[in-house]
């Protein structure tokens, strides 16, 4: 039996009990202790979290599935975000494709009808097992997202050798529903049944412990689970067809039986019958049931005459529904078997890990001899960035327009917009920076949901509300911690600043390399925006650019630095600057005074220039124009937040409209037929990158 129970925390449940725990009882508390299931390093952190607004009806509490936000016409966006990142390393196809399946059950478990979905993949570097990661963790997203019917609309793919054992695989999922209708993942009384759908079997044994430990590099597949969207379709259309008949619903994920019966008693007692269980594998032990995370199950609270009108419909489909026990007041969680006592534990202390406040310090930054780089090698090597280059092969793999509500498709703008029931326009966007966390985690987390923000903008969105994943190494390590605290600190302050509650969320710990090193640290939001009055179509056609926004001399934590070394200043998230440049660009959009935009975020000015170069167009570049340094790798590569690229036929009304708000806006160059990038008098010829835009993915992964 391996437990990832520290000695203090098996001390602390011989104490309450005044007695040894058995096997299975061990099990249990090993799942509901885990970081993964209890939050136990990171809960008194969270409590930070802006969660509160006049439009969240459900948000952060505890053991709901996920949260929702009131969008008008008595309908609610349910939204969540999760990660499956060990599964993902051990068996990318599975662990990817049960990452998508355990968020549409999420989002079914508030009773909503999902609609889109989002992956943000990162991984290292593209040698054999890269590209076997790759090739799987995509093929495995589209294998779920195609086979139910639900479009894959957005999302981020990045390449850095801090992921080259452990590679993160987020998807998020939004759902609609009636917002009186939102069902709770808690009960509160006893006497509801316990009504469970689906088979149990071997797969995912354990599966939230492995996800709260390293990657040992031995034979992890076991705690992997086995991904079937067929079964998947059948729960997501039967669950929402029974929705009037039950009381709470939960998603049968990290840590199985053990997890779901415990939180959705929340403090109550149950008592479940283990020889219920509809069973896959015939010889499972009844401990192995108990902590089993076979995918495609949910696990029902039903009032005792309703229990028959929940599984006829499941049924209607020869799908196992079983009653397999009830709510109880006792306030204790037993497992049976045949009569007999498996487990039998209190609620208390299943639910109240030991928290750990663990030593935090700030691990001494690195900085690089400065040398010099000419403006050619770096337009070259910053333009021919993986991260930069055409992801079409990718998302071409995903159904996007299933359902026909995909507005703004992927790699159209910087974010998804998608058509509501209400006739209302949702906009949707993910964003995360290792490079800028690596230097700066607290200046990283402001700057992301800054950025999100922006980019919601750049279709005509105001955000609403967001969900977060933090992912970082081991929280034992002082270092790791620290960036931990601190980035969620800027998240907070950011998501304060710009009025966007955070209404869910999850924290993934123990992401680290076979020797030990920690990841970056990558935290990430996914924000929700509605369209504010119109959509830009983002039509790349000859015209002036202009540039919102001061442009500093902040290259160290870019794209540019991982390339060239680290130095100069961090890019500090002003974030005034990003609302006011914000606003502009919302108004500019509804006067029909953007033709096309992108907030420079990647890559710089530089990086926001690529997507006009390769629809066949020539940029030119007036750098006296760029206004707030003089370097000029820092006017073409810094990536200081609060400044959109615009092409406009009406570069005034931005100068303008720009002096009235008190910030800078500047004719920076002109958008002409061609192929080539001209700053000043000199042309850089493209055709090159322009190639390797196109081909990268496709020769180097895919070939």
């Amino acid at each position: 039996m391996i437990l990832t129970l520290s000695e203090r925390e098996m001390e602390v449940a011989r104490k309450v009990l005044q007695r040894e725990p058995n096997e299975a009882e061990w099990r249990m508390l090993d799942v509901l202790w885990s970081e993964h299931c209890s939050y136990k390093s990171s809960k008194v952190f969270l409590r930070s979290l802006p969660s509160e607004g006049p439009n969240v009806v459900m948000s952060v509490e505890d053991w709901q599935d996920a949260g929702a936000v009131d969008i008008g016409d008595g309908l609610a966006l349910v939204l969540k975000v999760e990660s499956h990142n060990h599964p993902s390393a051990v068996d990318p196809f599975n662990g990817a494709a049960t990452g998508v399946g355990g968020i549409l059950r999420d989002i079914i478990s508030k009773g909503a009808m999902p609609i889109a979905l989002l992956d943000m993949i990162r991984v290292g570097e593209l040698n054999e097992k890269g590209k076997w990661l790759l090739r799987n963790i995509i093929a495995g997203i589209g294998f779920y997202g195609n086979s139910v019917g639900v479009p894959v609309v957005g999302g981020e793919l990045s390449f850095d050798s801090t992921y080259n054992d452990n590679p993160l695989v987020d998807v998020a999922c939004v759902g609609i529903v009636d917002k009186g209708s939102i069902v709770p993942s808690v009960v509160k009384e006893p006497g509801l049944r316990l009504v469970l759908t689906g088979f149990t079997g071997l797969d995912g044994l354990g599966g939230a412990s492995f996800a709260s430990r390293k990657l040992s590099g031995n034979d992890e597949i076991g705690a992997v689970q086995i991904a079937d969207p067929f079964a998947g379709k059948i729960v997501i259309d039967s669950t929402l067809e029974v929705i009037k008949y039950v009381d709470a619903i939960k998603d049968l994920g990290g840590g199985g039986l053990a997890v779901a019966v415990t939180e959705m008693a929340n403090g109550l007692g149950a008592i479940v019958n283990l020889e219920k269980v509809p069973l896959r594998v015939k010889e499972l032990l009844p401990e192995e049931i108990i902590i089993s995370e076979t995918q495609e199950r949910m696990l029902f609270a039903v009032k005792p005459e309703n229990v028959e009108k929940v599984c006829s419909k499941f049924k209607e489909f020869n799908y196992p529904c079983e009653d397999i026990g009830e709510i109880t007041p006792d306030r204790r969680v037993k497992f049976l078997y045949n009569g007999k006592t498996v487990a039998d534990l209190p609620s208390e202390l299943l639910l109240s890990p030991p928290l750990n406040l663990m030593p935090s310090e700030r691990a001494p930054r690195r900085y690089n001899v400065p040398k010099d780089v000419t403006i050619e090698e770096a337009i070259n090597k910053v333009l021919s960035h993986p991260d930069l280059v055409s992801k079409e092969i990718v998302y071409s793999q995903y159904d996007y327009e299933v359902g026909t509500s995909t507005l703004v498709k992927p790699g159209e703008a910087d974010s998804a917009v998608l058509e509501l029931p209400n006739g209302r326009l949702l906009a949707l966007k993910a964003d995360a920076n290792q490079d800028l966390c690596s230097e700066d985690p607290y200046e990283c987390g402001k700057s992301i949901v800054a950025e999100s923000f922006r980019n919601l903008s750049t279709v005509g969105a105001r955000g609403i509300a967001l969900v977060d994943h933090l992912q970082f190494g081991d929280p034992r390590k002082p270092h790791v911690y620290q960036d931990f605290i601190e980035s969620l600190r800027g998240i907070a302050e950011a998501s304060r600043f710009f009025s966007t509650p955070i209404v869910g969320g999850k924290v993934s710990f123990h992401n680290e390399d076979k020797d030990g090193n920690p990841i970056k640290p990558t935290p990430l939001v996914v924000m929700a925006g509605l369209i504010e009055d119109k959509v830009v179509r983002n039509e790349v056609r000859e015209g002036t650019l202009v540039l919102l926004g001061n442009t500093r001399d902040e290259t160290r934590g870019t794209l540019f630095s991982r390339i060239f070394g680290s130095w100069g200043e961090v890019p500090k998230a002003r974030l005034m600057e990003d609302l006011l440049a914000s606003k502009l660009i919302l108004k500019g959009i509804s006067e029909d005074k953007v033709l096309w935009d992108k907030d420079v975020s990647k890559g710089g000015l530089a990086g926001a220039l690529l997507p006009i170069i390769v629809k066949g167009y020539s940029v030119k570049i007036f750098s006296s124009s760029i206004i707030g340094t003089s370097s000029l790798i820092g006017k073409m590569f810094s990536e200081n937040g609060g400044r959109f690229l615009v092409i406009t036929d009406d570069p005034q009304w931005f100068t303008y409209q720009s002096g009235r708000l008190g910030i800078q806006a500047s004719i920076v160059g002109k958008v002409e037929k061609g192929s080539s990038l001209w700053i000043d008098n000199k042309e850089f010829k493209m055709d090159g990158i322009i190639d390797n835009y196109f081909s990268y993915l496709e020769k180097v992964v895919w070939s």
